[in-house]
């Protein structure tokens, strides 16, 4: 039973891994002109930062939702 939910928690660490890291270096002095590309009114930096908060919480509620699941089956 830990197996799945270990396995679970580390692919989507990795998901939400890659997404902070993306943004952080799409922030960087490196890529300043890139960040600041306007997209629908905001620079894309913005964007970047709120698609971090969203999916965090997106990537918490799946795990969440799914340890609810694995305690559902092994009561079972």
């Amino acid at each position: 039973m830990n197996d799945g939910r270990i396995k679970f928690a580390g692919i989507l660490l990795v998901i939400y891994t890659v997404l902070y890291f993306g943004v952080a270096l799409m922030t960087s002095a490196s890529f300043k002109d890139i960040a600041a590309l306007e997209v629908i009114g905001l620079p894309l930096a913005v964007w970047g930062g709120l698609l971090i908060i969203v999916s965090g919480v997106i990537i918490t509620r799946l795990y969440l939702r799914k340890l609810e699941q694995l305690e559902e089956e092994g009561a079972n």
